[in-house]
């Protein structure tokens, strides 16, 4: 990830970096126009102050992103993101561009946001005990919290115990593909499905790799949710997660309160690697 990174940013700027920060704990870098810049160890952010991002700093980045050709990106960037290689995804903010009524693109970029994938192992009875008695599992959490990271790492773990477990990973984000291969360790029974619309693989996928799990994450919209629920009517267990700071407010949620019929446990998370609690929707709290 180093390399990755020495490449992608300005060296005056990665330099910086490797004298303060601890790659293996690295989440994140913030990279704000005529601002400090921002990182995150094990998703707690720090300044590295007297050194401030200059247009050309987000200019460089972005280009190496892009391989130099930026506007082939425009989809992207009308989504908010780009990823690079490694699974890296670089969140981006700047001046919309409206075209027949609908965002085009993002010109004039004032930030990037540059998520850092790593696949951390995690030890808590809670989450050996999910494993053991493994259902359709949801994750929530605040951005930035972990919720990625757990997802990783109960897909292994499921994975070595001969589950074959099929990942939706549209943005290569979950799987960190460099080149068509993954870098990041998902287990042996493992299939990746990547850059496909997860509503389109959801649909072709289930049918073609006869999947016992299913993995995804971060839930979007009702066109997703009943693909879901579609999947665990075939009998196929799902492991998803969900942007959301409380269970009470999924439950109270008229469209994502429909996952906590077929959902057994719901997982919160504080913190990388902090579980908060899990909930067995049949009734026990733990």
């Amino acid at each position: 990830m180093e390399m990755l990174l020495s490449k992608l940013i300005p060296i005056s700027l990665f330099n910086e970096l490797y004298r303060k920060v601890d790659f293996n704990l690295l989440t994140e870098v913030r990279m704000r126009l005529e601002k400090p810049l921002y990182y995150a160890e094990a998703g707690k952010y720090k300044r590295i102050d007297g050194l401030i991002v200059s247009k050309d700093d987000l200019l460089y980045t972005l280009g190496v992103a892009t391989k130099t050709s930026l506007y082939a990106y425009d989809d992207y960037l009308a989504e908010g993101f780009i990823t690079y290689d490694g699974g890296i995804r670089i969140g981006i903010t700047g001046e919309g561009v409206i075209k027949n009524g609908r965002l085009s693109t993002l010109k004039n970029i004032t930030s990037l946001c540059i998520r850092i994938p790593r696949y951390v192992k995690i030890h808590n009875e809670k989450v050996d005990c999910l494993i053991n008695k493994f259902d359709n599992t949801l994750i929530i959490s605040k951005p930035g919290y972990g919720k990625t990271t757990l997802l990783r790492y109960m897909i292994k773990s499921l994975s070595d115990r001969e589950y074959n477990t099929l990942v939706l990973d549209e943005r290569g984000e979950l799987s960190g593909v460099v080149d068509g291969k993954l870098s990041i360790d998902l287990g042996s029974c493992t299939d990746v499905v990547v850059g496909v619309p997860k509503i389109t693989a959801y649909a072709s996928q289930v049918r073609s790799m006869r999947p016992d799990v299913i993995a995804t994450d971060e839930i979007f919209g009702e066109k997703e949710i009943e693909c879901i629920l579609d999947c665990i009517r075939c009998g196929v267990k799902v492991i998803a997660t969900l942007h959301s700071d409380e269970i009470s407010k999924v439950k109270k949620s008229p469209i994502y309160s429909r996952l906590l019929s077929d959902f057994r446990y719901v997982v919160s998370i504080i913190g990388i690697g902090n579980i908060d609690r899990v909930v067995d929707l049949r009734g026990n709290y733990a």
